[in-house]
């Protein structure tokens, strides 16, 4: 067999001695010859020729292709339409159905060229289809197809098309553009545990590819698989030392494990991304919450105000420098720079923080104000509805507080402070039995909560069931033992069942702690 460039000397030398008149060839191999060479003008010449005595299908498609290399979309997907008309006049030979498969194929590569995207692609998509009903292992129509749903926004329908693809086993390029294709939609979709898995099957094909290792990390990283995500930055550093990206990816893996030992790893990643580009404001400001979650608020301020002077407009860094203020008992200079954060990006999650700046200040209407400003902007954000619960709650208005704690819950079910809360105002509006259900779920959620048996234990005393209270207090102190008002209520509670002895005891009990308290 023919090396390539024996081929191509060969196809040059055919070309050559075809120009002069020395050999002896059909039009149909002039024209491939010259496609092969590129010379596209007079392949399409050759081929219009031919097209005069005899014009059938396959005349259509090599001229077609001709002016599809040519980059002339309109002109092959015209002769491809003329290519497809043609089918129904051949004598639909044994090569007949395959050439009009192929047909159909680039027919539809040819839309997905066009400028109308929306109606491209669906056109696209309908040849594909008709080419795909006509040959069922065609992966390569699979593939584009599920490209096309994907510029459509028809995600779903290009997951299943891109699962067929690896069904029938397309070989290593197609495989891997599909691996990294479908983790890109599921990635798209939130639905970060499938992601992964494509991710980790592109990085094994690829072995060196520091995009993809990036992309497996983050994933892990979504699902809180955080050793995981750092292992995968690890790898993305070890193919590029100065990736900035996965530093500050890695730091943030090394932040959630809420330890001080990887924390002090997330600050040397976020320093040595800085290093390599003091302007990186991402890593400044990843340091900064890094600083502030050790307890080193000054240090933290500090790199917020230089994120600050390299990018004025950056309201994350704001939003930070907010924090880091209230934490340093400078409420007026948080409330400035949440300000100044919400005048720059205004979203639900910085109003609802305005609010509880109100809140610390005792400005509890604006708080207020902020809250509903933040549920108008966005009516799912659960944490500006449980906030707002709290100040209802806190003026007594127990429906309004119990209404508002459960739309926190149906936007985020696993919020227990807001099923506690909705429990304690079950309990005060006297609907005993949700309160029972949300106080049964929450403890069987956080077992080792001690505020929720002390909270049941007051909803079993409003029943008169007293010996359930006193195990559920008893429980409260093995979790906390020096909590004087769970003492004082065991108190009461073991005299409502004549252990006098023990509710003495306990009463002496919280008075030693109330004193301890007072003195210290």
């Amino acid at each position: 067999m023919m090396k390539c460039y024996e081929l191509a000397k060969f196809t040059i030398y055919q070309v050559s001695e075809m120009n002069r008149g020395l050999i002896d060839l059909t039009p149909i191999q002039q024209a491939l010859i010259y496609s092969f060479c590129e010379n596209h003008d007079k392949a399409i010449q050759v081929s219009e020729g031919i097209t005069w005595n005899r014009p059938d299908m396959a005349t259509f498609a090599l001229i077609a292709k001709a002016h599809m290399k040519a980059k002339r979309t309109k002109e092959a997907v015209r002769r491809f339409k003329e290519a497809v008309d043609a089918f129904s006049l051949s004598d639909q030979g044994p090569n007949a159905v395959s050439l009009l498969a192929d047909c159909l194929y680039n027919l539809g590569l040819c839309y997905t060229e066009e400028g109308n995207i929306q109606m491209s692609y669906k056109l696209a998509i309908r040849d594909l289809t008709t080419a795909i009903n006509m040959d069922k292992r065609n992966y390569v129509s699979f593939y584009n197809r599920a490209l096309c749903y994907t510029k459509i926004g028809e995600n779903q329908t290009a997951l299943t098309d891109y699962g067929i693809v690896l069904l029938l086993d397309p070989g290593e390029t197609i495989t891997l553009n599909t691996f990294i294709n479908r983790g890109r939609i599921y990635a798209e979709l939130e639905q970060y545990g499938f992601a992964v898995e494509d991710f980790k099957q592109a990085v094994l094909m690829t072995q060196n590819n520091v995009s993809l290792c990036q992309a497996a990390a983050v994933c892990h990283h979504r699902i809180e698989e955080f050793e995981e995500a750092v292992n995968f930055f690890t790898q993305a550093l070890k193919i590029n030392p100065r990736f900035l990206d996965a530093y500050l990816g890695r730091g943030s893996s090394y932040m959630e494990y809420g330890q001080e030992e990887p924390n002090k790893q997330a600050q040397k990643d976020f320093t040595t991304a800085l290093h390599f580009n003091p302007a990186y404001t991402k890593a400044r400001i990843s340091l900064g919450y890094n600083l502030q979650a050790q307890g080193k608020f000054q240090k933290a301020w500090n790199h917020f105000t230089i994120a600050l002077e390299v990018d004025p407009k950056s309201y994350l860094a704001y939003e930070g420098r907010a924090v880091v203020c209230l934490q340093m008992g400078n409420n007026f200079a948080a409330m400035q720079d949440i300000n100044v954060a919400i005048k720059i990006n205004t979203t639900a999650e910085y109003l609802t923080n305005r609010g509880v700046i109100h809140e610390l200040m005792g400005q509890k209407q604006n708080a207020m104000k902020d809250y509903q400003a933040a549920i108008s902007l966005n009516p799912a954000y659960s944490l500006a509805y449980f906030n707002a619960g709290n100040i209802y709650f806190h003026h007594r208005q127990f429906s309004q507080a119990s209404d508002y704690f459960s739309k926190a819950l149906k936007f985020d079910p696993e919020n227990e402070y807001a099923r506690m809360n909705r429990a304690v105002a079950h309990m005060l509006l006297k609907k005993y039995e949700e309160a029972k259900d949300d106080f049964a779920r929450v403890i069987d959620s956080c077992p080792l909560w001690a505020a929720a048996y002390f909270n049941r234990a007051h909803l079993h005393c409003c029943l008169k069931q007293y010996e359930l209270a006193e195990v559920d207090l008893s429980k409260a102190l093995s979790l906390k033992p020096n909590d004087a008002l769970v003492y004082n209520l065991r108190a009461e509670v073991r005299g409502k069942i004549g252990l006098i002895d023990e509710a003495v005891g306990d009463y002496n009990r919280a008075l030693d702690l109330e004193e301890y308290a007072s003195v210290k």
